[in-house]
């Protein structure tokens, strides 16, 4: 555990009693958009290959950007942009044009390779990726996911080291909290979804129809508890929602949440601006605070998380 850390019980509902929105918002929808253009294709093929199959990674800044910024406008919304370094240096002119719409960069590390794989080389790549963001964009980013949401048991030790003040890669609640990753260091973590995130219901082959009726009943029950609602979106043509059907139906999701009563949308450093204000207590290292967790609940059978 790290020292100086909360050793209370499990925070889920400890802090559902304590984190508050400000006052008039019931609840918060982030609108994550995920840029993964041929970075994320070389993961599957060679810098001499990005054609054919492996050009739905273009689509999305060619034909998707576009229509997605657009849109956004259309519903006066300020989305938060996460960018890897090495598909910035390919598209600076794109990562800049959504800066200055108004829409907020964040941090993806160099490239798709799993940061738990990087060893001794995950400080640079991390340092590098925000750098080339710095540059285009004038502003240093504060908001930070990983790949995947693969990190390493250094990743948001080595974040608040970079000056990042929230990381956006864990899925384990439905608010917004703090992390003491090490002492004196606290950074904000706000948790998504995979059910909240297009490309997993896209690469299955659901409609978007299928898609946006999850969405919304995942809205309306999130809504209704005053949780946060993390969407998360892709630039790509395969597995985002950028083509014309899909994103006419995003919009149609996005004009209902927009019509509640207390729901407000705000942007990751927003959210982080209020939890890192929030006066709550920062938790010990998720990795550290899981292992404890195991250490005092009884081992259940082959159903139960086993001991790390």
């Amino acid at each position: 555990m790290v020292p100086g850390a909360s050793a209370g019980p499990g925070r889920g509902a400890r802090r559902m009693k304590t984190f508050r929105w400000p006052d008039g918002v019931r609840c918060a929808v982030l609108v994550s958009i995920h840029f993964d253009a041929e970075s994320f294709d070389l993961k599957h093929t060679t810098e001499d290959r990005l054609y054919g199959r492996f050009s739905y990674g273009r689509y999305g800044v060619r034909a998707g950007l576009p229509r997605l910024l657009a849109m956004l406008q259309r519903r006066s919304i300020a989305a938060t942009v996460f960018v890897n370094g090495d598909d910035a240096v390919r598209h600076r002119s794109a990562v800049r044009e959504i800066h200055d719409a108004g829409h907020e960069i964040g941090g993806r590390g160099w490239d798709h390779t799993p940061l738990s794989s990087l060893g001794d080389t995950e400080e640079d790549a991390l340092r590098r990726g925000r750098d080339v963001l710095s540059e285009i964009c004038g502003v240093v980013p504060k908001g930070f996911r990983a790949s995947g949401g693969e990190l390493s048991s250094n990743t948001l030790h080595l974040l608040t080291q970079l000056g990042f003040q929230y990381d956006a890669s864990f899925q384990d609640d439905d608010l917004p909290y703090l992390i003491a990753p090490r002492p004196g260091a606290v950074l904000a973590e706000i948790p998504g979804v995979w059910a909240l995130d297009d490309s997993l219901a896209l690469s299955a082959r659901h409609t978007h129809a299928r898609l946006m009726k999850i969405w919304r009943e995942e809205f309306d029950a999130l809504e209704r508890e005053g949780c946060l609602v993390p969407l998360t979106i892709h630039l790509r043509g395969d597995v985002g929602l950028t083509r014309a059907a899909r994103i006419a139906a995003l919009e149609e999701l996005l004009t209902h949440m927009g019509s509640r009563p207390g729901v407000r949308f705000m942007t990751g450093s927003q959210i982080a601006a209020l939890t890192l204000a929030s006066g709550l207590t920062p938790e010990s290292d998720p990795i550290d605070a899981h292992r404890e967790t195991l250490r005092v609940t009884p081992y259940r059978g082959e159903l139960a998380v086993k001991p790390l």
